[in-house]
């Protein structure tokens, strides 16, 4: 693997906090900055879903029958 350089511009506040950590840490605040995008990227990863897997979780209990959203107000018909 290669590594690539990037630069990064961030509010000063969030500066200040990271040099606050790296002074507690005796770490970088390159090291913490990375390790903070790193453990956010999970969350920004889209979740795959699988249709059958879903269709096997409807049961009598959660099945809701027909929502009335009133009369139509642009071009829809049904």
């Amino acid at each position: 693997m290669t590594n690539q350089k990037l630069t990064l511009e961030i509010p000063e506040l969030l500066l200040e906090e990271l040099q606050r950590f790296a002074e507690l840490t005796g770490q970088s605040v390159e090291s913490l900055a990375l390790q903070s995008i790193k453990n956010s990227l999970s969350r920004f990863r889209e979740k795959i879903y699988d249709l059958d897997e879903l269709l096997s979780q409807v049961t009598m209990d959660n099945l809701h029958g027909e929502i009335d959203s009133g009369e139509p107000v642009g071009r829809e018909i049904f």
